[in-house]
C-alpha cells in the first residue's frame, strides 16, 4: 500500500518565513512585553509584603522576649549588629533585638543581642514615626507607641505598609496610601 503525505512541504529552494509566522512571532512578544509591566507592580507588592512581615515579626519577637525575659527589650537601626545607630531614621541598612533593662536605647556590656536583621538591598525604605528604639516592657506593652511604616522607593507606586504598636501591645499590620 501506498501511503500519502498531505502534509504541505517547502520547496528546497524557499527559505525564510511566512507571513503567518512573522504575524504569530509578532503577537507573542507584544503579548509577553505588556506582561511584564503589571509584573513589576506584582514584585514590588510582593517585597513589600515581605519586608513588613520582616518587621512584624521583629516586633513580636521583640514583646514575646520582654515578657518571657521579664525585663524591657527593644529593637534599634544597626548597621553592625552589636550597637545602636542613631545617625539615620531609615532601618534599611538593618536592625537588632536587645535585652535592654536599663531603658536607655542602647546595648551596654552584659546586654544580650536576641536577634540581628541584616541590611536590606531592595528598592524599600523603613521608618520609624518617632524616636530611636521601639521598647517592650515585661508586661508586652510598649514603653512609647510607635509605628514603622515600609515604603516603596524609585517610583513605583506600591501601597505604604505600617506595623504599629498600640499602648496595650497588641502589634498590626496595614496598608495606606499617601507620602512616606
Amino acid at each position: 500500500m501506498f501511503r500519502r503525505s498531505f502534509a504541505i512541504t517547502r520547496p528546497r529552494t524557499m527559505k525564510g518565513l511566512t507571513l503567518i509566522e512573522m504575524m504569530i512571532t509578532i503577537l507573542l512578544v507584544g503579548i509577553i512585553g505588556s506582561m511584564t509591566v503589571s509584573l513589576d507592580s506584582l514584585v514590588q507588592s510582593f517585597r513589600m509584603d515581605f519586608y513588613n512581615q520582616r518587621v512584624f515579626s521583629s516586633m513580636v519577637v521583640a514583646r514575646s522576649e520582654a515578657i518571657k525575659r521579664g525585663v524591657n527589650v527593644s529593637l534599634c537601626r544597626s548597621q553592625n549588629g552589636f550597637s545602636c545607630d542613631t545617625s539615620d531614621s531609615n532601618w534599611k541598612a538593618g536592625w537588632m533585638v536587645f535585652v535592654n533593662p536599663n531603658n536607655n536605647s542602647s546595648v551596654d556590656p552584659g546586654e544580650i543581642v536576641i536577634r540581628v536583621y541584616e541590611e536590606i538591598d531592595r528598592e524599600v525604605t523603613i521608618n520609624l514615626n518617632t524616636g530611636n528604639t521601639v521598647t517592650f516592657t515585661p508586661r508586652g506593652s510598649p514603653s512609647v507607641v510607635r509605628t514603622i511604616r515600609v515604603c516603596p522607593t524609585g517610583g513605583l507606586a506600591a501601597p505604604i505598609k505600617t506595623v504599629s504598636v498600640t499602648t496595650t501591645g497588641q502589634i498590626r499590620k496595614t496598608s495606606s496610601t499617601g507620602n512616606c
